[in-house]
């Protein structure tokens, strides 16, 4: 056999299951059709038969392909996409135009974070509180500039108030929630673009929880939401 591709060399496994993966979200393989045949995909990619099944197993966890026997391996239909998958939301990065993406990210977040500011008002811990209060000190050390750190420290602050909400569902949202602020802030730290940390603003969603206060807790966070969205707005990046 011979040896992988220069773009399959490293994680063999990942690394297939990602090519065709953007094959399946780019319509290379729409939903329906059955892939080419294991002799077909091995001649491709270049990789053992191994590999290639535990790649393929991969997709079948996402809910991008199932396999029969005497059927082949076909392409899901897109309502069973696990798209919340921290893979998938990689993946659909480098297929899907931007705007659309960071509109759908933008939307989860501004439906899932002031629900769950309210609840962590009502169910985070003491502990879960001072975590918070130490990523958002983490995220001033910069003078109210972007560093990898901050970044860091804000993505931390938005996983840990989901955790706090109590709600292990809700927690399990954060890879989607880390996705959507990676995205934004890397649009919004554009030069040109006036992108704050918000640290007020992340102050009073804060104070509100440490409060108990589920209704201010999820209107602060509803602000916060807003100034996110009218950032990108003014960027290009959103309608």
């Amino acid at each position: 056999m011979s040896s992988a591709p220069p773009q399959l060399r490293g994680n063999l496994k990942s690394a297939v299951a990602e090519i065709i993966a953007l094959r399946i979200l780019g319509g290379t393989y729409p939903p329906g059709t059955t892939l080419p045949t294991e002799a077909e995909l091995l001649g491709d990619l270049g990789v053992s038969r191994t590999c290639l099944r535990e790649a393929l197993q991969m997709l079948v966890g996402k809910g991008l392909i199932t396999s029969r026997p005497k059927h082949g391996t076909s392409v899901r239909p897109a309502v069973d996409w696990n798209y919340l998958d921290d893979q998938m939301l990689s993946w659909r990065r480098k297929v899907v135009p931007q705007t659309q993406l960071l509109a759908e990210l933008v939307g989860i977040r501004e439906l899932v974070e002031p629900e769950a500011a309210a609840l962590a008002a009502l169910n985070a811990t003491e502990a879960e509180i001072a975590a918070m209060r130490e990523a958002l000190q983490a995220m001033g050390i910069a003078d109210g500039n972007r560093t990898p750190a901050t970044l860091d420290a804000d993505v931390r602050f938005h996983r840990l108030l989901l955790a706090a909400s109590g709600n292990a569902l809700m927690s399990g949202l954060g890879a989607c929630i880390e996705s959507a602020l990676r995205a934004s802030i890397g649009i919004t730290s554009a030069p040109g673009v006036s992108d704050p940390i918000a640290l007020g603003q992340h102050a009073g969603v804060l104070d509100a929880v440490a409060a108990r206060d589920p209704e201010r807790a999820r209107e602060e966070m509803r602000k916060l939401m807003s100034m996110t969205r009218a950032l990108l707005v003014n960027a290009g990046a959103l309608d």
